[in-house]
């Protein structure tokens, strides 16, 4: 566990600039059963990078699409396969 932690807290410092200010855990869920509702065209979202609140949208090109999928109670949406890397510098297309 301490190898993924340190990843995470890496990829974190690699992207942000910064070192993470806490650490926290949290239960993921782990559904067996989702509702696959099409190919996810773009991801938008709002961090904080080198200090700075940015925002972001990434379209990913359509042979790195990943499929939008829902739990079967409505209530988590995932991003399931898709050829597609996230770095230091942010989503990024295989």
């Amino acid at each position: 566990m301490n190898k993924k932690i340190n990843a995470a807290i890496d990829l974190f410092k690699d992207f942000t600039g910064e070192n993470p200010e806490y650490l926290d855990r949290v239960n993921l869920p782990v559904d067996t059963v989702a509702m696959a509702i099409g190919h996810c065209d773009g991801i938008m979202y709002e961090t904080v990078r080198d200090g700075q609140r940015e925002s972001y949208i990434h379209k990913f090109k359509k042979g790195s699409r990943p499929v939008l999928a829902v739990s079967s109670d409505g209530s988590q949406l995932y991003l399931l396969g898709g050829a597609y890397n996230f770095t230091d510098r942010g989503i990024e297309d295989g």
